[in-house]
């Protein structure tokens, strides 16, 4: 059916018998008011009706009409045109429609049941297009003149306007046939308040609102957009409903137990208009979201448990609800609980349940543990001596841990020390049983203990002690030979810098041959000759061996020659004496001489 320069056409085809009727309507139908088309098929009676004009066709031949796909009222979709190209197929129907029946029965809304619509409002204008109208005697001359074109302004928006153009000279005149163009829409103006808004449920509401008026065009949309009350000024959500028939919407994403303040925007294709005003509604609560888990400080026995608020309490939290092991230990508003009288680092399981009057919310499951505490007994270490200088440590592992066993300690000292200096040679948290230490001086008594410790620190043992095998003494000293007379000397000496066991006896030699051999650290040589040199050398011994220290050498005192001084004398000349002498026969030191000589002496005048 198509309606074209005042020719309402109508095309019927059913297998290969094609139909077409012709009702000439010229500009009747432009009068600013409703017209009613009825169109029907009735045997082989095809007619066309509009207002008061009708006209039909009989075709024998015809068949019956079968309709087994969508119908299009208004126009073809671009996308299938191509298959119906003898047909004339121009611009689409653009303006209202009412009323839409197909046979017999009830009035179709096509506001609801078409799956899309363009330029034209399917449930009626808003207003009649009675400005201007297009009869023909009463057109309007919009231009006269030579040029090809003319732009015409001040028209109504969303007004359909009939051309022609009429080609004039001295021999007459030409007229082309009526062009029909339509003034697009106009932003919508004076858009209502939502005249009603309940919540569904905290989290989305429903929304009625009132059709605008005097909007001149088609509602393409609505948009309900929904404001936090005191927040910013862009909405928190929005939904956008292409079914502008539709005075009802769901508008979703929203917050329980927020005030809100929702506005109603209407869109034509020539822009969109908010309502200047808008209508206020609390969310209802709802069931808390994000509830945290529990955390706790912890101390051997006991946990002093805390929590904070859901993230999204979504309403006022009247209750919480911890649980330990599932099972409830605590209930009320409070954030804080100790649970007491626990077992020693030990792990429990918590969860915490926040409620609201419309619901509970479980926080996810932890685990907590105990603080730790030192082991409840260390064993003392198995010592082994390996050598002389290397004993072997092991030990078993704490039977009351108390915790998580974080590192073993060896504490030694010396007999030496008077076991008042203990030393850390071993610090590990390789959690090895046993350690060789090495280095060690022999002959020597060492005490060794343990520490084990956990986070909540450490436990020590009772002292173990190993004796290293003795070795032959190193660093034994020099004696310090002295003499107080001519004939002795009194030598002396020091233990030696490692005894490496016990000293059994010292020895002394003296001039290589073994003076004496005790435990004394000194000796008393008498019986020498003055100023006689002698060496010196002592002698340490252990069970397992003996060690010589460095020689040294002394002299004893010296004491006055022993014998007589022979002299010799020769006569040289008038003026001159030579003397010779001999030493004494025990010169007992180192002698000096001195000559006495008496008598006259020759001096020259």
């Amino acid at each position: 059916i198509e309606l074209k320069s005042g020719l309402l056409n109508i095309f019927l085809r059913t297998g290969i018998v094609f139909t077409q009727v012709d009702l000439w309507l010229g500009l009747s139908y432009c009068d600013g008011k409703w017209n009613e088309v009825t169109v029907s098929k009735e045997g082989s009676v095809i007619s066309a009706t509009m207002n008061e004009l009708r006209e039909q066709a009989l075709e024998p031949h015809v068949q019956e009409l079968k309709v087994n796909s969508p119908v299009y009222v208004g126009g073809i979709p671009p996308e299938i045109q191509s298959f119906y190209r003898e047909m004339g197929l121009e611009q689409g129907f653009g303006g209202c429609m009412k009323d839409v029946k197909f046979t017999r029965g009830a009035v179709v809304n096509l506001a609801s049941v078409s799956s899309s619509a363009v330029r034209v409002n399917l449930d009626g204008c808003l207003s009649t297009d009675s400005a201007v109208n297009c009869r023909g005697n009463d057109s309007i001359l919009v231009y006269r003149g030579k040029e090809q074109s003319v732009y015409e302004s001040a028209l109504q928006p969303f007004t359909e306007y009939l051309y022609r153009v009429v080609a004039l000279n001295e021999g007459g005149s030409v007229s082309s046939v009526w062009t029909r163009a339509r003034t697009r829409e106009s932003v919508p103006q004076n858009v209502p308040t939502p005249s009603r808004v309940h919540s569904i449920n905290g989290y989305s509401i429903e929304v009625t609102w009132d059709k605008p008026a005097g909007v001149i065009g088609v509602i393409e949309k609505y948009i309900l957009k929904a404001y936090e009350a005191d927040g910013p000024t862009v909405p928190i959500t929005s939904a956008e409903l292409a079914d502008a028939g539709m005075l009802t919407g769901v508008l979703t994403g929203l917050h329980p137990f927020t005030n809100y303040a929702v506005t109603l925007t209407a869109c034509t294709l020539a822009g969109c208009t908010e309502s200047l005003h808008a209508l206020n509604i609390s969310t209802p609560q709802e069931a808390p979201e994000d509830v945290q888990s529990p955390t706790a400080i912890s101390f051997p026995t006991f946990l002093m448990m805390s929590w904070s608020p859901p993230k999204t309490p979504n309403g006022i939290i009247t209750q919480y609800t911890l649980y330990m092991n599932g099972i409830p230990i605590y209930s009320g508003n409070g954030t804080k609980y100790v649970v007491k009288d626990l077992a020693v680092f030990t792990p429990y399981q918590f969860l915490l349940t926040a409620c609201t009057l419309a619901g509970c919310t479980n926080s996810s499951q932890v685990t907590l543990f105990t603080a730790q505490l030192p082991p409840s007994h260390v064993d003392a270490p198995v010592l082994t001596v390996l050598d002389s200088r290397t004993i072997y440590v092991q030990w078993k592992e704490p039977v009351e841990v108390n915790g998580i066993l974080d590192r073993y300690i060896i504490y030694m000292a010396t007999n030496e020390q008077n076991f008042t200096n203990w030393n850390v040679i071993y610090n590990s948290t390789e959690l090895f049983l046993d350690f060789t230490i090495p280095q060690l001086f022999p002959g020597t008594e060492y005490l060794i203990k343990l520490a084990a410790c956990t986070g909540g620190g450490c436990s020590i043992s009772e002292a173990s002690s190993a004796l290293t095998d003795e070795s032959t003494p190193e660093g034994v000293p020099a004696p310090k030979a002295q003499s107080y007379a001519s004939d002795s000397f009194n030598i002396s000496w020091t233990k030696p810098e490692y005894p490496n066991g016990i000293i059994t006896s010292y020895g002394l030699y003296m001039d290589g041959v073994l003076l004496q051999n005790s435990s004394q650290l000194s000796c008393y040589a008498y019986g020498l000759a003055p100023w006689s040199l002698h060496s010196f050398r002592v002698q340490a011994c252990t069970a397992k061996g003996c060690a010589l220290g460095p020689l040294v050498e002394a002299r004893t005192l010296e004491a006055p020659p022993e014998g007589m001084v022979d002299v010799f004398t020769t006569v040289d000349g008038s003026k001159e004496v030579q003397l010779k002498w001999l030493a004494p026969n025990k010169p007992n030191g180192k002698l000096t001489y001195t000559v006495l000589v008496t008598g006259l002496f020759y001096a020259d005048q």
